[in-house]
């Protein structure tokens, strides 16, 4: 081999052994995935009620119950006197009797008829009005003297204090004084309240005192 193909083999192999295996290209580094992309659940749309599934409850309405309607008249006699007899067909009679006096007073009082309602009172208790102790006894209440209001006659007497409080009662029980003599009662918020003391005075019950 001459000279010059001895060299030109020489430098070739030079070139080979000093480059050496070329270097792996750096592997790609490693990023972080995107993030899961969460699809909302879709709004379905109410299954229908199957027909054995029971309704909602609904509001309780709430009746008002009916007024009571009237008992008959207590059939046990009530006395003062414990000497005084009488049979539950008086009492009945009796409560019959007054509980008509009753209801024409009401009427009466309703229409301010102050003659009809004298004709209804014996003069014992028009004396008991009248008497100047219960005069001023009546002239103290309340609602009168708020009012500037003074009893002086029988008149004033049921125009101011009759008419006020006697022109809606009712009569709810009897209790005998005698045969002759009742006190009728009204009973509000069960407690029995007088409102007449009543007297018989031939075949008519008049409003008295004793």
């Amino acid at each position: 081999m001459n000279r010059g193909a001895f060299l030109l083999c020489g430098c070739l192999l030079f070139v080979l052994f000093s480059c050496g295996t070329p270097p792996e290209p750096a592997a790609k580094p490693a990023f972080p995935s995107e993030p899961a992309q969460i699809t909302p659940a879709p709004i379905l749309p109410p299954e229908p009620r199957s027909q054995t599934e029971a309704p909602p409850p609904q509001e309780q309405v709430i009746q008002t119950p009916a007024p009571p309607q009237k008992e008959d008249p207590v059939s046990t006699p009530k006395v003062e006197d414990k000497n005084v007899k009488i049979t539950e067909e008086e009492y009945k009679k009796t409560f019959q009797e007054v509980e008509r006096v009753i209801d024409e007073l009401n009427s009466i009082i309703k229409a301010g008829d102050y003659n009809r309602w004298e004709k209804y009172l014996t003069p014992k208790f028009i004396a008991s009005v009248m008497d100047p102790e219960n005069l001023k006894k009546i002239n103290e209440q309340p609602l009168l003297k708020r009012n500037k209001i003074e009893i002086k006659t029988l008149h004033d007497y049921f125009m101011y204090v009759v008419v006020p409080s006697r022109a809606s009662v009712r009569l709810d029980d009897l209790i005998f004084t005698d045969q002759n003599k009742v006190k009728a009662f009204m009973f509000i918020r069960q407690d029995p309240v007088l409102i007449y003391q009543l007297e018989k005075i031939g075949e008519t019950w008049k409003i008295s005192v004793w």
